[in-house]
């Protein structure tokens, strides 16, 4: 069996995602007033992030300089790739 959170092939949830993993957003399936909110804590489409931790339900994630968690309910409707 194929472990789907180290192929360069699929997508799935940044919820799925585990500590030490670089991956990359392809997609965001969320409403408009998330895909905004996301953007202006610097999560876009292409975005590469580091997944740092988990911390209960949240995923806390390292991009450039910042650090940010992102819940469990969010980090679902965020879509990812290995990179």
């Amino acid at each position: 069996m194929t472990d789907i959170t180290h192929s360069t092939d699929s997508n799935y949830s940044l919820a799925r995602a585990r500590p030490g993993d670089l991956v990359r957003v392809t997609c965001v399936n969320a409403d408009k007033q998330l895909k905004k909110r996301l953007v202006s804590m610097g999560v876009s489409i292409n975005s590469r992030l580091h997944i740092i931790q988990r911390r209960g339900n949240a995923t806390v994630v390292g991009f450039d300089a910042s650090r940010i968690a992102i819940g469990d309910g969010m980090s679902q409707q965020i879509m990812v790739c290995a990179v």
